[in-house]
């Protein structure tokens, strides 16, 4: 695997912010492997060791966007030609790493909405989201309602296509946090995985196949795209659904 760290043309172009949390590490690697994409842009404060990674497609390239302070985000991306890019977004906090409901709207809304403009300002067609089961921008629960207001204007700039995907309990070890919650909640469904049906809507979902599930309805778009004309669409990929897509490709 080649890495470099100025912007170049490419056939097809990825770029992923959010590149470090669970579901982050496991799409760079997806897009890594696929061998679909020239080159890979992660956008993060700073890089993380690749050791683990493996199968990796001899002819794409990651290329690392160093970004200390994501209020950056506009002036440092408005350097980057990303025509035709997929931009994948899987940047994402808890009120409790966060610090406040303040600094995790800006982390889980703010910066989220700044990656998406940018990207759509330097030539995106495809915006892919990780959101949440339950997202809704009228929700009573904090949470759900920063993710549906961010769905909500995402939609309004206007990519060729915008895919969101709205996992519900995430399976996967994070690199760098622990979360009890999540920690408890994966206890609880290794322990009784096999008496919840595959079509259970709140059933947990490993992140890898959210990671992977992205990383097809990416290439599935370009495919679309080639056979007929560019349309705006908005896709929203449950739970279930995003389970259905891989359960043969894992």
């Amino acid at each position: 695997m080649a890495i470099v760290t100025q912007a170049s043309k490419s056939r097809s172009l990825a770029i992923v912010i959010g590149a470090t949390g669970l579901v982050g590490r496991l799409l760079i690697q997806q897009l890594l492997q696929s061998g679909y994409y020239q080159t890979v842009y992660a956008v993060v404060r700073k890089p993380f060791d690749l050791s683990s990674y493996d199968s990796v497609d001899a002819q794409t390239q990651l290329a690392w966007i160093q970004i200390p302070d994501f209020n950056q985000l506009h002036q440092v991306l408005s350097n980057y030609d990303l025509s035709g890019a997929d931009a994948f977004s899987a940047l994402g906090s808890t009120q409790k790493q966060a610090g406040s409901k303040t600094a995790f709207y800006q982390i889980d809304h703010d910066f989220s909405l700044a990656f998406a403009q940018v990207c759509y300002q330097q030539g995106a067609r495809h915006l892919l989201l990780v959101s949440a089961m339950g997202a809704n921008a009228h929700s009573l629960v904090f949470y759900n309602r920063v993710k549906g207001i961010l769905e909500a204007d995402i939609q309004k700039i206007g990519f060729e296509h915008f895919s969101v995907f709205r996992p519900s309990l995430l399976l996967g070890a994070r690199a760098h946090e622990k979360r009890w919650a999540e920690d408890i909640g994966q206890n609880l469904f290794t322990w009784g995985q096999k008496l919840l049906p595959e079509t259970f809507s709140a059933r947990p979902i490993e992140a890898n196949r959210v990671a992977l599930a992205m990383s097809q309805v990416a290439r599935l778009k370009a495919n679309d795209n080639a056979l007929k004309p560019l349309a705006h669409d908005i896709c929203i990929y449950s739970n279930h659904e995003m389970l259905k897509a891989t359960l043969n490709t894992t």
